[in-house]
């Protein structure tokens, strides 16, 4: 029997104890790369610098039991800031360290020279071991680690580990860096966007309005609402005045005397902090002012801005600053043209009374005519664009009798048409009673006259038109004569009456009866027709008009009035209508 060869024996193990520590070699290199692999993938799957920095610190430190760690961002030149943080005290975040002399290279705490006095930051808080974050000699940050849990020294292949962490987290802080650069430049663009959006909308809304109360309170929405300052004051020049035109929040503040040219020769918006002493800094600062917003227009400063503290105590930026002049520039222009259509707006209301007045007054006049035969009766009224009190009517008293009238109000507007509604108003109320019109006449004079003061009265002519008896009742109070044709053309003006309406109470009317033959008719009108001018300022009057009533006097009262109308129009051409121009015809019926 052959025996064993114990040399041999010993080669075998050892061989197999070499195969094991090549086994568990492989096995930790292994484990490390799936660490790293993980580690990589958790910092590129995240653009966010903040949790790019946790996981640089986070997973090392519990994968090696690490009990302090530390992220510092560089911030430019040797200045690092203290980004992100494990196991120390929070308040350390955003402190920032100069570091000159800073290795480029994984370094112990004693390795670096006593004189570098910023290792006394780390040395407080036993920060041992140094990874700087380096990509092409470029350095993004540092990282720094505490003590192992369990007291050991940190191996070779720990720092080698920690090392490639470091490496791998370069190039996502970098890609981080670059993002939070992006994102802050957007920031900044849809902040600048916001406020050119929010000037683009108040500028439409300053400019839509002429009034000037309406553009100072647009003004301080904006000013509470988008800037949030709780208090502010606007002074504006116009002419050689300066005004106040609004305040809120500085109560019983007054501009010295000399002080306000000074901030009037202001030019571009001015912070109160640090200025140099004078009698208005002083001032300003004494009113807790802090800022000075020129609001200006061709070129000169028109108003002032005068902001106190916002409501978060932030202070005022460039690009505030920058927006508030803005804003006060457009608000300035808007009121400019406020003031610059004031007479507009004046004429513009105007007009409104004088349509109102006017819808008033075509409302007042009758819509169609009755059917009175024997008679025929026809009115016709063209209002001016300046609305006077012209006013006729056809009101029914019974079957046989109808009150044939026609007015004129003094006065223009609203003010004559409210006048001539209550002359309608008397004249339907009383009309049904009336045993005589000079009556009616008198009880509607002390009407008027207890309704209106002196400046105002009612020039009239008005009669009852009795069919059965083919009368014509009627009163002339102070109107233009109404004529009576006859059937041969011959006129004869209707006078009898008394003063005009308004004028004194308790007054005395004369009123005559004609009685009319077939043929023959009655021409009222109002002094619209023989007071109109044309070009030249000739009037048209009543010579004009009586020839043309004598050789139209066999038409219709429709025709007769339409060329009446017509005949006024041709002699003023294209001159304007200053007043109303009415005509009232009343015919006996061949």
């Amino acid at each position: 029997m052959t025996s064993e060869n114990p040399n041999k024996e010993k080669t075998l193990d050892r061989q197999t104890l070499l195969r094991g520590e090549v086994s568990d070699e492989l096995e930790r290199k292994t484990l490390e790369l799936s660490a790293l692999f993980e580690i990589s993938q958790l910092l590129n799957s995240s653009l966010n610098l903040v949790s790019i920095a946790n996981h640089i610190l986070l997973s090392p430190m519990g994968r090696l039991m690490i009990s302090e760690g530390i992220f510092l961002l560089h911030r430019g030149r040797n200045e690092f800031e203290v980004y992100t943080l494990k196991g120390l005290p929070r308040e350390l975040i955003g402190k920032r360290l100069n570091m000159p002399g800073l290795p480029f290279k994984p370094f112990m705490h004693q390795e670096i020279s006593p004189s570098q006095k910023w290792m006394d930051f780390f040395e407080q808080y036993d920060l041992r071991l140094f990874f700087p974050v380096t990509l092409r000699n470029d350095v993004f940050g540092l990282i720094a680690y505490g003590k192992k849990m369990n007291g050991e020294n940190y191996l070779e292949s720990e720092i080698d580990f920690l090392s490639s962490v470091s490496s791998i987290a370069a190039s996502s802080i970098q890609n981080g860096i670059v993002y939070n650069e992006l994102h802050e430049v957007n920031q900044r663009l849809d902040k600048k966007i916001q406020e050119l959006n929010t000037l683009f909308d108040i500028g439409k809304g300053l400019q839509a309005s002429l009034d000037s109360k309406k553009i100072l309170k647009l003004l301080s929405y904006v000013l509470m609402g988008e800037m949030m300052i709780h208090k502010y004051m606007i002074l504006i020049r116009r002419n050689v005045t300066i005004e106040l035109a609004d305040n809120k929040g500085f109560a019983s503040l007054s501009v010295p005397a000399g002080c306000d040219e000074q901030l009037f020769g202001i030019s571009h918006p001015v912070l109160t902090d640090n200025q140099p002493p004078s009698e208005l800094s002083d001032f300003l600062a004494s009113a807790d002012v802090r800022a000075v917003i020129p609001m200006r227009s061709q070129d000169q400063t028109k108003g002032i801005l005068l902001t106190g503290a916002r409501f978060n105590s932030q202070p005022f930026s460039d690009d505030d600053l920058t927006f508030l002049y803005t804003l006060g520039n457009q608000a300035m222009l808007s009121l400019e043209n406020a003031w610059l259509f004031e007479d507009s707006l004046e004429r513009r209301r105007l007009e409104e009374e004088l349509e109102l007045a006017r819808q008033i007054q075509i409302g007042l006049l009758p819509k169609s005519f009755p059917n009175i035969f024997p008679f025929d009766v026809h009115g016709v009224n063209i209002s001016s664009k300046q609305v006077g009190g012209d006013y006729f009517d056809v009101i029914r008293i019974d079957d046989d009798r109808y009150v044939v009238a026609i007015a004129d109000v003094s006065g223009k507007g609203v003010p004559a048409s409210l006048l001539m509604s209550n002359l309608q108003a008397g004249l339907l109320a009383l009309s049904a009673e009336a045993r005589s019109f000079d009556r009616l006449v008198a009880r509607i004079n002390n009407i008027i006259y207890a309704n209106t003061g002196s400046d105002k009265f009612i020039t009239f002519f008005g009669g009852i038109l009795d069919r059965k008896n083919r009368t014509f009742t009627y009163v002339n109070a102070g109107h233009n004569p109404p004529y009576r044709v006859t059937a041969g053309g011959d006129l004869c003006p209707l006078e009898k009456g008394g003063l005009i309406l308004g004028m004194i109470p308790d007054m005395e009317y004369e009123q005559d009866t004609l009685t009319l033959n077939s043929g023959e008719s009655v021409v009222m009108f109002t002094d619209g027709v023989t007071e109109a001018m044309n070009a030249a300022g000739d009037l048209y009057d009543e010579s004009r008009l009586e020839q043309l009533i004598r050789e139209n006097h066999r038409l219709s009262p429709r025709e007769i009035c339409d060329f009446i109308v017509d005949s006024v129009s041709r002699f003023a051409g294209g001159a304007p209508q200053s007043d109303d121009i009415t005509v009232v015809t009343l015919k006996m019926k061949n």
